[in-house]
């Protein structure tokens, strides 16, 4: 059946091997086979037929149907072809949504992101653009990125949006609507990793410190929200916990004798959830001050049943509002402290934590270990941010080659 194929495609074929054979003409394959379906023709080649319900027959007299018949196959491959050439954007926009992306199951917030991204940049920019002349025409990925960049979003959200562009149109070669994806080949415009945000020793003494004056500034009813902010706040700093893990933290998982803490779970959108990869299920050391600190918290929660939340509305036990939590009495303290310098409430307070990990010289595996990180490559951020590889390698270093030269 190599005269159904078109002309350019059907002479490069005896040029090519079998890996790439397969990869440009299993489109054609397919529907080739579909076109047969619809209008009861046999399929040869190669000395058998394979029928509409995919079984082979021999050649014989029966292969004579192909030739009777070839002309409506080939008419109706070519409306095949002529169909899938006309979906535009949007609409398999809709049908990736509908029927591939639920059935993934990915988290909440991947999911949300996609969605985000579709909504807010994808579709304005390719909605009404045929899938074809996104394939064929390259250039107008290339012009997006350009206009992204100059409109002021960083180079990592302009990289977001071209993986979930690089997802969608690898469904769209799975489902045959093109034959090429062409975000494989498209430049992505550089990362720059940002500065990290941390706070100095003497920042964390005064967030401290600032905390306790607020508190005994504020009413009965709400001195109990300002120990508990400062409570998550600075076991948020001790345990280096993402925020969803600290808000999601059962009583269950803590082990208070041995200082120990289980993550299991993270609350995200209002929902619990697993943690974020199978690194972040991971058991956490505590120091003796924060041990200490959460061993008083739970002296003076009224829930401490097992499956209680270590963090929550101290009069009902339901979960916390981040939210709240940053905006009344996070940003307040750090206003208080006189901290004025960009810092996001929970995200930063894990860098803070990460970083001061790294420059106290423990192991790189243990901060890794501790993040939840699942790539080293992630923690050597941290590393690099404390500006303290290996504390006291270089004097060690000094008295192994100039110890016995006694140089002063």
């Amino acid at each position: 059946y190599a005269h159904l194929y078109p002309g350019d495609l059907r002479s490069a074929a005896d040029a090519m091997d079998a890996a790439t054979y397969s990869e440009h003409f299993v489109a054609y394959d397919q529907q080739i086979l579909d076109a047969a379906a619809a209008t009861g023709a046999l399929v040869f080649h190669g000395g058998t037929a394979t029928t509409p319900d995919g079984r082979l027959v021999t050649a014989g007299g029966r292969v004579l149907n192909v030739c009777a018949r070839s002309r409506g196959l080939s008419q109706a491959l070519k409306k095949a072809r002529d169909a899938s050439e006309k979906i535009h954007f949007d609409e398999f926009a809709t049908r990736w949504l509908t029927e591939y992306l639920p059935g993934r199951g990915l988290k909440l917030t991947t999911t949300d992101g996609y969605r985000q991204t579709i909504r807010n940049h994808l579709l304005p920019a390719f909605g009404r653009v045929l899938l074809a002349d996104l394939e064929q025409q390259p250039e107008l990925i290339d012009r997006y990125v350009t206009r992204k960049i100059q409109a002021g979003y960083s180079s990592k959200t302009v990289v977001n949006h071209l993986l979930c562009l690089q997802v969608m149109l690898k469904r769209a070669v799975r489902w045959r609507l093109i034959r090429t994806n062409p975000v494989s080949e498209c430049e992505r415009p550089r990362v720059r990793e940002s500065e990290l945000n941390v706070l100095t020793e003497v920042e964390i003494s005064r967030l401290w410190s600032a905390y306790g004056e607020l508190e005994r500034e504020a009413t009965s009813e709400e001195q109990v929200w300002w120990r508990l902010a400062r409570t998550i706040t600075f076991f948020g700093l001790g345990s280096a916990m993402r925020r969803g893990e600290l808000l999601a933290l059962r009583w269950k998982d803590v082990r208070l004798l041995e200082g120990q803490v289980q993550v299991r779970e993270a609350l995200v959108k209002s929902r619990f959830t697993t943690p974020k990869s199978r690194a972040s299920r991971r058991m956490i050391e505590l120091g003796p001050r924060t041990k200490d600190l959460l061993a008083e918290h739970w002296r003076q929660s009224p829930f401490q049943g097992e499956d209680e939340l270590v963090f929550s509305h101290p009069e009902k036990g339901t979960p916390l509002d981040p939210g709240k939590l940053a905006r009344v009495y996070l940003k307040p303290a750090l206003e208080r402290a006189g901290i004025t310098k960009p810092f996001r409430p929970f995200h930063d307070l894990r860098h803070t934590a990460l970083t001061h990990e790294a420059a106290a010289g423990n192991p790189m595996a243990y901060v890794q270990l501790k993040a939840g990180h699942s790539q080293s490559q992630i923690t050597e951020r941290y590393i690099h941010a404390s500006q303290v590889l290996f504390p006291g390698a270089a004097a060690r270093g000094e008295e192994r080659m100039f110890g016995a030269a006694r140089i002063h």
